[in-house]
């Protein structure tokens, strides 16, 4: 069974560097990660974002391709292929993708506009009424995490 991770962050938050700081946790915790969205373009906005988040360090990651380079413990897809060696996926997609189990952790974000707590809440009654086990942080400030 997958644990799934629903973040849920304050009003007008974005999600993304949000997903550069759980990536570089669940990295820096030994986890391989893969980061899925939506689009090929939001792909590219998360490697660059990625290479600039913080100054002071790096999170070694690559676009994924289709093969994975047993260096990259970070990597960053779009689609429906995924690197089968990654333990934890950060879905920034607005739909659960098909290969979500596949993963020991499941991180959801929940951006602070209504889009995206609409879609949050769809996927979160999928999981559900899946074989997941769901937790919920509410997290009040962005401060302390990236």
């Amino acid at each position: 069974m997958s644990r799934v991770d629903f973040y849920i962050l304050p009003e007008g938050a974005g999600t993304d560097r949000f997903a550069c700081t759980i990536a570089k946790k669940a990295w820096a915790s030994g986890n391989r990660v893969h980061i899925h969205t939506q689009s090929e373009e939001r792909a590219n906005g998360m490697d660059d974002l990625l290479w600039t988040f913080r100054d002071i360090s790096f999170i070694p990651h690559e676009l994924y391709n289709g093969t994975a380079n047993e260096d990259t413990p970070v990597t960053i897809g779009f689609g429906t292929s995924y690197p089968e060696q990654s333990q934890v996926i950060i879905n920034l997609g607005h739909d659960i993708p098909e290969f979500a189990s596949s993963f020991e952790r499941i991180v959801e974000i929940v951006g602070g506009d209504e889009t995206n707590k609409k879609h949050a809440r769809q996927r979160y009654r999928q999981y559900k009424s899946g074989d997941y086990e769901t937790h919920d942080h509410k997290i009040d400030t962005l401060q302390d995490h990236g």
